[in-house]
């Protein structure tokens, strides 16, 4: 839940982009469906190695000073997951799912951006000398290191390019919690479902006596 702010030299005879992506992971996605009266997860499958952050800030629209082409090879948009591994072992219907995959895509980065995951900033430009922008990391970001790739751009192509990172991390017993959760989940599975118990427990003599 922190804002980031990040600037840098600018020149005026170029266009600026800068793209701040990871850690990756794995994303499940899944299709709901009624049967006898219940919604049931029938369809799922899972996009592997997507970037759990992936925030775009430019001084112009990417579409208005890149080609198709580069935007793709480089990921500089939301809409590039084809080239990811997916693992749909689960889905028998193979043509239903690759009948389907850009709307797979679509609802991919749709719960990303309703997460804040997924984003795009305007990055401004200070006294005709700096870029600057101001991201958002939302408190559920992954710790780890985040790329930060940054690209001038004229006559849509790009002339330079440079990569910079930012190491987040949990302090203070949100850090131990969050380490002790990934190097024993199941144990910490345990825990949860203990205190969970008398927690329900505690509050449920509470309303009684109320």
């Amino acid at each position: 839940g922190k804002d980031v702010i990040i600037f840098g030299l600018s020149d005026q005879s170029y266009d600026t982009v800068l793209i701040i992506k990871g850690p990756k992971r794995n994303i499940k996605l899944s299709i709901k469906e009624r049967l006898f009266g219940f919604w049931i997860d029938t369809k799922k499958f899972t996009f592997e190695n997507i970037p759990s952050i992936f925030f775009i800030a430019s001084t112009t629209p990417i579409n208005d000073i890149l080609d198709e082409k580069t935007i793709r090879q480089k990921g500089l948009n939301f809409n590039n997951f084809d080239n990811y591994i997916l693992n749909n072992d689960n889905i028998k219907d193979t043509r239903m799912f690759e009948n389907n995959l850009y709307e797979w895509d679509r609802n991919l980065i749709r719960k990303q951006k309703e997460n804040d995951l997924y984003k795009e900033y305007n990055l401004e430009i200070i006294d005709e000398k700096l870029f600057q922008t101001r991201v958002f990391f939302p408190s559920n970001t992954v710790p780890g290191n985040y790329n930060i790739n940054i690209y001038q751009i004229k006559n849509k192509k790009i002339i330079n390019e440079s990569t910079k990172k930012i190491i987040i991390q949990k302090k203070g017993m949100g850090n131990k919690i969050y380490n002790f959760a990934q190097d024993n989940s199941f144990l910490y599975g345990i825990l949860c479902i203990i205190f969970a118990i008398i927690t329900g427990a505690a509050a449920a003599a509470a309303f009684r006596r109320l």
